[in-house]
């Protein structure tokens, strides 16, 4: 009884003074910040896609030839008839008038769609980024 006492009296002090040692409140929960997502239009997103198209090609009327032609009118017109533009035999002789079908299967792997053509560019893999680059070129080069 006598190793009883102390061990109660500890216990009693400890019960008084709030039980065990007080714990410090839990800090909130860091949480990130919520990113704001933005919808792109068509033509946003194609701004952004033709950027891998602007080293080779002008959009402008009236814009000179790089690389590549210039694109102005492109839909509608004949391939290979721009003037001042040395394009390859294939496109001259490939009888291709610019629409949105051959557009796209001509983006998707230029090499492939027309052998023997000058473009380099491997193409665009994904549909939607060649809609989405058709609807900003048709948007910058319609007459």
């Amino acid at each position: 009884m006598k190793k009883l006492v102390p061990l109660i009296a500890t216990s009693f002090i400890l019960l008084a003074c709030g039980g065990e040692k007080a714990t410090e409140p839990a800090a909130p929960e860091k949480t990130e910040p919520q990113k704001q997502v933005v919808e792109l239009t068509p033509v946003q997103r194609g701004a952004k896609v033709y950027a891998k198209c602007r080293a080779c090609h002008t959009l402008e009327e009236d814009g000179r030839h790089k690389v590549g032609p210039n694109l102005w009118a492109v839909y509608g017109s004949k391939a290979g008839t721009k003037e001042g533009f040395a394009y390859s035999k294939a496109m001259i002789a490939s009888d291709i008038t610019w629409d949105e079908t051959t557009m796209n299967d001509y983006l998707t792997r230029p090499s492939s769609y027309m052998p023997g053509n000058k473009m380099t560019f491997i193409g665009l893999k994904k549909q939607e980024d060649r809609d989405a680059v058709q609807a900003y070129m048709k948007e910058k080069t319609t007459p």
